[in-house]
């Protein structure tokens, strides 16, 4: 080496200097000092990291301290290197890297570190770090983050402090040093050095406690199977362990982590996790996957996650106060439990290789947290429920010309953040599978996901490899339609004509084009590979259908007598495109006996006429005819879904004079339905007529403004504020927000004192929730100004803006104070939240707002992660909003001041 051949130069040179009748003396030259090395320029990727060097293994070694500020640690990385290369790269991010050395050969070079943007990390190297095994070690302090609950945070409960861990997707770096991507996916061994009180849990198992000097023990834990950086976790803190006996067929032991004392609000969650895992295993034919179940009882809701062996699942889910388990709360703990819990075969069994397949994770395990939820308690009828409003929710987002593709191209970090879209990601993914199961067959679908688990088993896979499963398992048809819908946005539009002569089989002329809403400025030129299924007949008698409409139009022969009376094109409803029907189809299928539809093709009905408004193919003023039946169907989803075809009418849009007459035609549908169930729930009532009141209280109690509803919630509320035991938790919270909506001083100021003495986090946050829907100006200033202060979490105050802004009567308020204070709330939230407040705009609907809108976040959406595409989504909506005013205002009027009259009844079956 370089420095090694000038120090014996300079050696050789002293000792030719010596005169040879000097005594001899040690010399006093001073030491040769090595030359620098000169270090390669750093190359930062430009986003994803170079394949020439990947991790085998990881060892992290942490000291965490939850009351301590800062940490520190050390992780070696077992190296493969594939090229010979001079310097490194991976992510670390707010991280301060002390030491970094390489060791290769039995040799060790001291490295330096270099820093880039997107939180890349550049090891360089003094020479050339030579093809095979080598190990990268670097020290490094971070610290815990105590306000936005990302990389390693911090919370406090009961005055002590508490470390929790939210890694997806791309702040594991803000942690600790690692190759930050999930195609690099290996095993990991933690190591722990922690207070000796304290609990400290990770992944997997404990495999030695070892006592420390000065009050600690070192925590070491078994190597992890393959995951990648973001299904990282772990806690430290004085927590409680609950032990829930075990899960599985191997009899994993289950535990709940909890804040200490809070471990009896465990109960219901300890006595349901254990079936869910059955279920998941039934359904994947496969034994849970770890040596054991941890349930990390985190503080927020936004916490949940699906670490491997020690998922994470939030506070407002799992702890329910004994007596406080509402069908919604059992519901919900149950669903988001089973959604993380399918993640560890859809997302940590099998991982997507990079994050344009982000969907691969999401789209499958929410298809299955539908249908394993169903399973669950088909009382609750949640397949039929979740699926229908998914489907709805995915195809209004996919109406939007700014909603990108289910897979989503990743070229900055901003679109990593963006692939975690809720209505194309999540809900479309999941839409399409519906379809797929319609169209093929329950079976058949499941045993094509099975293999696809098996397949790529603690690997990494994309969209070609899933689609090749497809190919293989249900025919080349299938794989083909998934990719179409997959890789392009937009939601198809389906019409058909009918042609019927004596002697021939019914046939139709179907035809396809993009569905758009009245005002978009998209094009309609674009084709699907659709799986049509339609159902036709003459009364109860009927027939079914399918082909694949590949073109923009195709024909379709029925094998069915004569000519039918009525044609369903969306048969069981789970077809993901909109029905364009004439006025005559429609009149058909609303006419038609009753028994004729299922629900979920009622469903899908309805969801088509509320499109036909969109599009302006049917005035809304007629649409509302088709309420009062919906209002009085027995059927809950039926009821809901009419409610939904009154989401266009913006009661601060309509004159004030028609304001009134809005309320009372409300009252008239729902009111008598809601006073008869009452306020207070029956012995033996089940959870629909449950769920239905609730349903029926808030639009007749809230919209409606009933008198007889608003008097007896508001005095239950102030029992129930004064007594907790007093009213019943299933109604207790709508009384208290109904009371809010004509509450005075007095009971806003009991509400704010109540939450800022409630020890409960879930309790504080209904509490401040609740300050938002007051109406008096002067109580919606001061409860906007706790958003602003810093009294309590902003996580927790926000809710109030939420509240406020969808309010008609506060929206001017809270639009005016969001502009006032954007830029302070941005600073203490993150990104994923902040996309949520851009979204919020997308409420407004006239011109003057939508410029102010515009002018407004333009500039600030260029530094939030996501925040560009949320604000070109609100625009969007603000102008399709404006379109459906000035289209339909005039009907709207007309319809409320002749009060439905020839009300259509027949979607009553």
């Amino acid at each position: 080496m370089r420095w090694l051949l000038i120090a014996l130069i300079a050696l050789v040179s002293l000792r030719c200097a010596h005169a040879p009748e000097a005594p001899p003396v040690a010399p006093t030259a001073p030491t040769p000092v090595a030359a620098a090395p000169e270090w390669p320029e750093p190359q930062p990727p430009q986003l994803r990291l170079p394949d020439s060097v990947r991790p085998v293994r990881y060892a992290l070694d942490l000291t965490l301290l939850p009351a301590e500020p800062t940490y520190s640690g050390t992780v070696t990385v077992d190296l493969d290197v594939r090229e010979p290369v001079r310097q490194v790269w991976l992510h670390a991010q707010d991280l301060q890297v002390t030491q970094a050395r390489v060791l290769t050969n039995g040799r060790t070079l001291e490295a330096k570190t270099v820093t880039a943007t997107e939180g890349r990390l550049g090891v360089l190297l003094p020479e050339t770090l030579g093809t095979g095994q080598a190990q990268l070690l670097l020290s490094f302090t971070g610290r815990a983050d105590r306000e936005r609950s990302q990389g390693i945070y911090a919370v406090e409960e009961g005055g002590e402090p508490y470390l929790y861990t939210f890694f997806e997707p791309i702040d594991a770096r803000r942690a600790f040093p690692c190759f930050d991507e999930p195609g690099f996916k290996v095993p990991w061994r933690l190591r722990f050095t922690v207070k000796q009180e304290h609990v400290a849990l990770a992944n997997h198992a404990i495999v030695s406690e070892e006592p420390l000097p000065g009050g600690l023990k070192r925590v070491t834990f078994a190597e992890s199977r393959p995951m990648p950086s973001y299904l990282v976790a772990f806690v430290v803190g004085p927590f409680d362990l609950v032990d829930a006996g075990s899960v599985g067929r191997a009899l994993a032991p289950l535990r709940f982590i909890v804040p200490r004392g809070r471990g009896p609000e465990t109960a219901y969650a300890a006595s349901v996790t254990p079936r869910i895992i059955t279920l998941l295993e039934d359904f994947f034919d496969q034994t849970y996957p770890y040596e054991k179940l941890d349930v990390a009882v985190v503080p927020h809701f936004w916490g949940t996650m699906e670490h491997s062996g020690i998922v994470a699942l939030g506070q407002p889910l799992t702890l329910i106060r004994p007596g406080e388990e509402t069908p919604q709360r059992r519901k919900s703990y149950v669903n988001i439990a089973i959604h993380e819990l399918a993640h560890y075969w859809f997302g940590n069994v099998v991982t997507c290789r990079w994050w344009d397949d982000t969907w691969l994770n999401e789209s499958l395990t929410t298809w299955l947290d539908h249908k394993i939820t169903g399973q669950f308690d088909p009382a609750w009828q949640y397949t039929l429920e979740s699926q229908a409003n998914s489907s709805t929710f995915a195809l209004e987002t996919d109406s939007l010309v700014t909603s990108p593709a289910v897979r989503k191209p990743i070229t900055t970090n901003d679109d990593i953040i963006g692939a975690f879209d809720n209505g194309t990601t999540y809900a479309k993914g999941a839409a399409l599978l519906s379809m797929l199961e319609g169209w093929l067959g329950e079976e058949r679908l499941r045993d094509a996901l099975r293999t696809h688990v098996r397949k790529h088993a603690w690997r990494v896979t994309n969209s070609d490899g899933f689609l090749a499963t497809l190919d293989e398992s249900l025919g080349a048809d299938a794989a083909r339609v998934f990719r179409g819908y997959v890789d392009q946005p937009g939601v198809p539009r389906v019409s058909a004509t009918l042609q019927c002569k004596p002697g021939t089989a019914p046939r139709l002329t179907l035809s396809q084009d993009r569905f758009l809403p009245a005002g978009s400025t998209g094009t309609t030129g674009q084709t699907w590979d659709i799986p049509v299924c339609v159902r036709a007949g003459k009364g109860k008698d009927a027939t079914r259908a399918c082909t694949l409409l590949s073109s923009s139009t195709g024909e379709l022969e029925l094998p069915f007598q004569g000519c039918p009376s009525w044609l369903l094109l969306n048969a069981g409803g789970t077809g993901y495109y909109r029905v364009s029907y004439s006025r005559e189809q429609l009149a058909q299928l609303l006419s038609a006996a009753p028994g004729t539809l299922s629900t979920s093709e009622r469903l899908a009905l309805l969801t088509d006429v509320k499109a036909a408004v969109d599009r302006g193919d049917v005035p809304l003023g007629e649409a509302m005819k088709l309420v009062p039946a919906t209002a009085a169907d027995p059927h809950r989803l039926i009821l809901q879904r009419g409610m939904q075809l009154l989401s266009d009418i913006k009661l601060d849009r309509l004159p004030e004079a028609d304001r009134p007459l809005y309320r009372a035609w409300l009252r008239d549908l729902y009111a008598p339905r809601a006073r008869a169930l009452g306020w207070t729930p029956k012995p033996g009532e089940g959870d629909e007529v449950k769920q239905l009141r609730s349903a029926l209280l808030g639009i007749a109690a809230v919209g409606g403004q009933d008198p007889a509803l608003i008097q007896e919630g508001s005095r239950l509320a102030r029992a129930f504020l004064a007594d907790r035991k007093a009213v019943h938790p299933e109604v207790a919270w709508t009384a208290v927000r109904v009371a809010a909506r004509s509450g005075d001083r007095a009971l806003f100021d009991t509400l704010l004192a109540q939450a800022r003495t409630a020890k409960d986090r879930n309790e504080r946050v209904r509490l401040l929730s609740t300050l938002g829907a007051f109406r008096d100006p002067a109580l919606v200033k001061e409860a906007l100004a706790l958003v602003a202060g810093d009294e309590f979490d902003v996580r927790e105050t926000t809710s109030i803006l939420y509240q406020a802004f969808f309010s008609a009567e506060s929206r001017e308020q809270a639009w005016d104070f969001y502009r006032q204070n954007f830029d302070a709330l941005s600073s203490r939230m993150r990104s994923d939240e902040l996309n949520g407040l851009i979204g919020m705009v997308g409420d407004l609907c006239d011109e003057q707002r939508r410029a102010e809108a515009e002018a407004f976040l333009r500039s600030r959406v260029e530094k939030i992660e996501g925040g560009p595409r949320s604000l070109a989504r609100s625009l969007e909506s603000i102008q399709l909003c404006m379109e459906s005013e000035r289209r339909n205002q005039p009907g709207v009027r007309e319809f409320l001041r002749t009060r439905g009259k020839g009300v259509n009844t027949a979607t009553q079956r």
